[in-house]
């Protein structure tokens, strides 16, 4: 594995890439993208991600947002809509990283992605995916100068 410096220089190279967003924004996407491909999350079809997140949102005392399962899209992979309490998931299967991504979201109530957003979803990488992979999404977050909070801070209080 490279150091986390090497990753952040890539993810802020490869930032440029994210099209039609704010550059806090396609910093973050290169971010997640870089981890997951990197050390990956559980894949789920979309007819067992149900039960998945309702163990997520039951564990996180969150009201289950409502899922909407679409066509695939070159582009986009997930959405949340925080207005509808719903997530609406694109394609067949997604990933345990993409739908915390959208509950991050749901959970925060915000549709940024500053670092408010960013340290709920480290939260919750931390819990519901593994230590190291919200470690090193830490991390390349910071490294690549982003704002966060301690690591400490990830910690789950519930």
């Amino acid at each position: 594995m490279s150091s986390v410096s090497t990753f952040a220089q890539i993810a802020i190279d490869q930032s440029s890439h994210y099209s039609n967003c704010s550059p806090e924004q396609a910093l973050t996407y290169a971010c997640e993208d870089l981890v997951d491909n990197e050390l990956g999350s559980r894949n789920f079809s979309s007819s067992h991600l149900e039960d998945w997140m309702q163990h997520v949102c039951s564990r996180e005392d969150l009201d289950m947002p409502q899922i909407i399962v679409r066509r695939s899209s070159p582009t986009v992979l997930a959405s949340a809509d925080i207005e509808s309490h719903s997530i609406c998931v694109r394609g067949k299967t997604t990933t345990a990283a993409t739908v915390l991504h959208e509950i991050a979201h749901i959970s925060v109530g915000v549709d940024s992605h500053g670092v408010l957003f960013r340290d709920e979803l480290i939260r919750l990488a931390r819990a519901h995916i593994s230590i190291d992979y919200a470690a090193l999404l830490h991390g390349v977050f910071s490294t690549a100068g982003l704002e966060m909070s301690s690591w400490a801070a990830s910690a789950s209080q519930r």
